[in-house]
């Protein structure tokens, strides 16, 4: 269920889904998997489990309550699962806003609804390109 909540928020949200449904599925910690053999993890795999990571370390985070940064005085538990999933977000973004920028009613106050073939990503840097 949570490969396909990824891949269908990731097509919804970006235009540009990460399928980690087509990655194998996970072993049991004893089984002989691809993985030892030798097998390369595929973006995939390496974008799902960061995003989960960095789910759980913000959720440790409210189960912390305000002491939290205590327990990540020497290193921000978040940064390393962040790296991967920016390096997959950040040049989606930027392509919407290149999008946008090129657009032939770039600047004009248009709020309305999302199109059908608009992204929430699209829709987002539209309203908020500052001319709007």
């Amino acid at each position: 269920m949570f490969r396909f909540t990824l891949d269908s928020a990731t097509e919804f949200l970006f235009g540009s889904c990460v399928d980690s449904l087509s990655s194998d599925l996970p072993y049991p910690h004893n089984a002989d998997t691809p993985e030892s053999r030798g097998r390369v993890t595929k973006a995939a795999d390496d974008f799902a489990e960061a995003f989960a990571k960095a789910q759980y370390y913000i959720s440790e985070r409210e189960r912390r309550g305000p002491v939290w940064p205590l327990f990540e005085i020497f290193k921000n538990n978040t940064d390393e699962p962040m790296k991967i999933v920016d390096a997959y977000i950040d040049p989606i973004i930027k392509d919407a806003i290149d999008k946008q920028l090129k657009a032939p009613d770039h600047g004009m106050n248009n709020t309305e609804e999302l199109g059908d073939d608009e992204t929430l990503l699209d829709h987002l840097v539209k309203i908020t390109s500052g001319e709007s």
